[in-house]
């Protein structure tokens, strides 16, 4: 919207729309925990929005859950996952430097703790059913930088290119259940 708002809808099993819940400004990653409540990360628009993380409860009531202390000045999160622990993970921009996007972590009662460091642009991201992370990179391919998808070993260390874009932006990513 031209205030920067972002709406957060839930579709019925028929299709129908139903408002579920907004954030103040820019809205990007979403996540669920494992007891049903959704995560929701709200990025600047303009650079006039707080970097804050909110979680919303099954009847769609709003609370913090991390908010712009959490984040440094020109940081803001994007991308979200919850690994096996309850851990929730977040992928971060930083605006003035694009080389130094970041992963960080929160626990259950929002402690928060460095994962990875040094990423460009990192946005989405997803756990496989091993608890392996994965990460794109949007880079830039037209500027020769290829778009790469990083995966994480379990609990950290270095990772491996799982896979580049010469062509294209990797951006988001998720896991279907097995079929």
């Amino acid at each position: 919207s031209p205030t920067g708002a972002s709406t957060i809808f839930k579709f019925t099993p028929s299709g129908d729309r139903i408002v579920f819940g907004s954030l103040p400004s820019q809205g990007w990653g979403l996540a669920f925990d494992s007891a049903g409540k959704l995560y929701a990360a709200q990025g600047p628009v303009g650079f006039d929005a707080d970097s804050t993380i909110f979680e919303f409860a099954p009847d769609g009531t709003r609370t913090v859950f991390v908010g712009p202390d959490a984040f440094a000045t020109g940081e803001y999160p994007v991308g979200l996952a919850f690994d096996r622990s309850g851990n929730l993970f977040v992928s971060i921009e930083t605006l003035s430097d694009p080389e130094a996007g970041s992963i960080v972590y929160f626990s259950p009662t929002g402690v928060k703790s460095p994962f990875a460091t040094g990423l460009i642009i990192p946005r989405g991201l997803a756990f496989d059913s091993w608890g392996y992370l994965f990460v794109p990179e949007v880079n830039q391919p037209e500027l020769g930088q290829p778009g790469d998808i990083l995966k994480f070993p379990p609990g950290g260390g270095t990772p491996t290119v799982f896979a580049s874009f010469s062509i294209g932006r990797p951006e988001f990513l998720t896991f279907g259940p097995p079929r």
